[in-house]
């Protein structure tokens, strides 16, 4: 089930009224490796190995061989071997057109379902070429897991692909892309300084405020083609 009901009481200045309303289903998943609690997560109860698979690489866990069971709520991820990466600079020569990144962001806006029904998800996409896909959860931070542990099952070269997001951008959401290697980073919301300096650091084009067919580029504006 996506979304629960639950009654509610809406006030208005002349009153109230009392009816249902939908909220969005949360779950804490314990996500092991190797047999060891590596964190516990507050998520969406979908795409749930995409989470597991997304989260390694988003963390900078290089793992060979990665098999997930999920046992009630409980992401069991075995290796063959992993190592701890250490994160290095994007030097893709990817480039995006000023009219691709409108498109992204109308596709983005689409595909919030959920938050449609309910206000309470984050959206985020990644796209590679005319591949792309799109995902939300309740945490922003598990909504980029889960966009990037689909893009790796689907074979995505996220070297080459453009993560786009609904939410802020901080220095949390910024690791990710800066470990995943993700050179184009677009959100409709705002970035903080400490994104800035860790994008513009790490080689990341990141543009913000992008909505209403206008966006800032605030690093590595070279990858933003100038013509359509």
């Amino acid at each position: 089930m996506e979304a629960q009901n639950v009654e509610i009481c809406r006030v208005f200045a002349a009153g109230s009224e009392t009816r249902y309303d939908h909220v969005v289903r949360e779950v804490e998943v314990t996500l092991k490796l190797d047999g060891r609690v590596l964190c516990r997560l507050c998520c969406y109860p979908a795409h749930l190995e995409e989470l597991a698979r997304g989260h390694l690489v988003a963390e900078g866990i290089a793992a060979t061989d990665v098999r997930v069971r999920q046992r009630d709520m409980q992401l069991l991820v075995s290796t063959g071997s992993r190592s701890k990466v250490r994160a290095g600079q994007v030097t893709s020569q990817v480039s995006i057109s000023r009219e691709q990144v409108f498109d992204l962001v109308k596709r983005l806006d689409r595909s919030g379902e959920l938050f449609t029904l309910t206000g309470g998800t984050h959206v985020v996409g990644l796209a590679q070429g005319q591949r792309e896909m799109f995902v939300e959860d309740v945490s922003r931070h598990c909504a980029i897991d889960k966009a990037i542990g689909l893009a790796v099952k689907e074979g995505l070269d996220l070297s080459e692909s453009v993560l786009v997001t609904s939410c802020r951008q901080t220095i949390s959401t910024m690791s990710k892309a800066i470990c995943a290697g993700i050179p184009v980073v677009v959100t409709v919301a705002a970035p903080t300084d400490v994104a800035v300096r860790d994008a513009e650091l790490f080689g990341i084009t990141l543009v913000g405020f992008a909505r209403d067919n206008r966006f800032n580029i605030y690093t590595h504006g070279w990858r933003i083609a100038k013509g359509v």
